[in-house]
């Protein structure tokens, strides 16, 4: 297939995740740096010709879930001829997880039928609510594994003296979002007797004991992170 040549600049200079493949055998054609560093390849010459199926992602399971959304998003573009995009649950070779936002362009030739498929992968994980990145993270992670890699998310890991249960790292997220301790109840089932609970062996956990002033760091990164998502 050829192609253009400011296709190929713009694909290989987009500042996110970016591939152009073929749209009747989904083989890949085009992939950017951010793309290739993301899954794990080092040398574009090592994915051209492969097809989403055929690349070696660090959770086997997932990986077939993945490629199998990729794959219909690709053909959602071909058939409606029109852009698609949808949000997925990805990992990356170093072990990262991101909420992405896909989109998907049809290429069209001189005749009218669509050639390629341009795609552009964005994280949108700093768009999410406190809870839903924590259970992006527990989708990939043990609990433990899960805990921690979210408080180092919202730079608070250095304010926890130990790592707070499942149930309390719920509490605090949603505590975070000023939910009630009713309200924070009601989503986890529990009494709001029970959430004060555990508010108080979190306090045990923190440094100083300063409950407050932790979800104040942890609210002020999610300021920080809303003020610098460019649309």
């Amino acid at each position: 297939m050829k192609t253009d040549s400011n296709l190929i600049s713009l694909i290989e200079n987009f500042p996110v995740s970016a591939s152009l493949k073929e749209s009747d055998t989904g083989r890949y054609v085009i992939n950017n740096v951010h793309n290739l560093r993301q899954f794990g390849i080092r040398d574009w010459r090592d994915i051209a010709g492969l097809r989403i199926q055929d690349i070696a992602f660090p959770t086997t399971e997932w990986g077939k879930q993945y490629a199998r959304s990729v794959e219909r998003l690709d053909i959602a573009a071909r058939e409606t001829r029109s852009p698609v995009s949808a949000r997925h649950r990805f990992i990356d070779s170093g072990g990262g997880v991101q909420m992405e936002e896909a989109t998907k362009f049809p290429i069209f030739g001189f005749n009218g039928k669509v050639l390629a498929i341009v795609s552009y992968r964005h994280d949108v994980t700093r768009t999410l609510p406190p809870i839903r990145i924590y259970q992006l993270y527990r989708y990939f992670y043990s609990a433990a594994d899960a805990i921690q890699r979210s408080l180092v998310f919202f730079c608070v890991d250095t304010h926890f003296l130990f790592l707070p249960t499942e149930a309390q790292i719920y509490a605090f997220l949603l505590r975070a979002e000023r939910y009630s301790n009713k309200e924070i109840g009601r989503f986890m089932g529990i009494s709001d007797r029970t959430v004060e609970c555990h508010c108080a062996a979190l306090r045990n956990k923190i440094v100083g004991g300063d409950l407050s002033h932790t979800l104040r760091i942890l609210r002020k990164k999610m300021l920080c992170d809303e003020n610098s998502i460019q649309y």
